[in-house]
């Protein structure tokens, strides 16, 4: 048994993997069954994305089978289908109990994948209140999505868009797929902004109703369904990249708001009088809040979200240098490229 484990940037490796045991009373130990390649690894592996303590097990968002349960764990029996939410909150200090437990100050060090150990590897050890079951007729693939669906839906609580809101989404991976699916659930008709064309022809069969994918901002001005953008600007921009907040702010409307949720885009330069004398706002938005997991879980069972559509390759733990290679990572020549033609791509301890 092997499990995937970050050394330094560029530097990755498979090592031998041992079997933990429940020794809390409320552990429970999933054997892996699907892990999503997240742009966090992909910012880690590269070196764009310091948090990682190295070495640490890579991997985050995962599903698989309950293995073995503590003596306090009565709900949920081996071979029981789980999801994990590898985001820590102790639930006690000042962040926790004012609404913010994605900040836990007790976060530091906790943080599964980053500066803790992840689920790339066959068997993850957690407590019972990070684990979530769900059915038999829902694949592991699919259900692996749930932890990036919950931080979407996470984001879009903190602007908590009106129904009437013209929005765009700026890139069109899974993030941004996500994105638009948590806004389509608020009833927020919008779209997709994605410069590549094989990108743009993957997420066609996988956005929302009534939702369109264009090449840039300019395009969503020309052709949105809100007659009033032309004028007026944009009401809502979610930037998925990190690298679009300015464009974002120079085509958003009077009291809009940019969600920024993209990783490593740098520092820009922005005028502090467009926020005072245009009420615009920049809203951040990282890891998921309470109820917005299991939401995100519901939402997949359910089949509102095509969960199939956005899984778009599977490899084998051991195949991880092809599968990062789809996501533009490049190990053996150590350079970051634009993504293929892939969306989601899922590693299967």
């Amino acid at each position: 048994m092997s499990e995937l484990v970050y050394k330094a940037p560029w530097e990755v490796e498979l090592r031998g993997s041992a079997e933990p045991e429940p020794h809390g009373p409320l552990d429970v130990v999933v054997s892996i069954e699907a892990v999503g390649i997240c742009g966090t690894d992909l910012g880690i592996v590269s070196g764009t994305y310091p948090a990682a303590r190295p070495p640490v097990v890579l991997g985050h968002e995962a599903s698989g089978t309950v293995r073995g349960v503590g003596s306090a764990v009565t709900d949920l029996r081996p071979g029981d289908r789980v999801v994990i939410d590898p985001t820590y909150s102790c639930g006690h200090c000042r962040m926790c109990t004012t609404g913010r437990p994605n900040h836990c100050l007790r976060k530091e060090g906790t943080e599964r994948g980053v500066s803790a150990d992840g689920a790339f590897r066959p068997f993850y050890l957690a407590e019972r209140r990070f684990i979530h079951r769900f059915s038999e007729q829902l694949d592991f693939a699919a259900a692996a999505l749930t932890e990036p669906l919950s931080c979407a839906l996470t984001g879009v609580a903190q602007v908590n868009p009106r129904t009437d809101a013209s929005a765009a989404v700026i890139g069109a991976g899974p993030m941004g797929l996500l994105y638009s699916h948590a806004l389509a659930t608020r009833g927020v008709v919008g779209s997709l902004v994605e410069p590549s064309r094989a990108r743009r022809e993957l997420a066609e069969e996988a956005i929302p109703a009534r939702w369109r994918i264009v090449e840039n901002l300019d395009r969503v001005v020309e052709q949105t369904p809100h007659g009033h953008v032309a004028e007026l600007g944009i009401d809502l921009i979610v930037d998925t990249s990190g690298r679009a907040v300015e464009p974002a702010l120079q085509r958003l409307a009077r009291g809009g708001q940019v969600l920024a949720v993209g990783l490593g885009g740098g520092a820009i330069a922005v005028d502090p009088g467009v926020f005072a004398d245009e009420s615009k706002r920049i809203v951040g938005s990282i890891d998921s809040l309470d109820g917005s997991f299991a939401a995100a879980l519901d939402l997949i069972e359910s089949g509102r979200l095509p969960a199939n559509a956005i899984v778009s390759h599977t490899f084998a733990l051991s195949d991880y240098r092809q599968a990062f290679g789809e996501l533009g990572v490049d190990l053996r020549r150590r350079r970051r490229m634009a993504p293929g033609a892939a969306l989601k791509v899922v590693l299967k301890p």
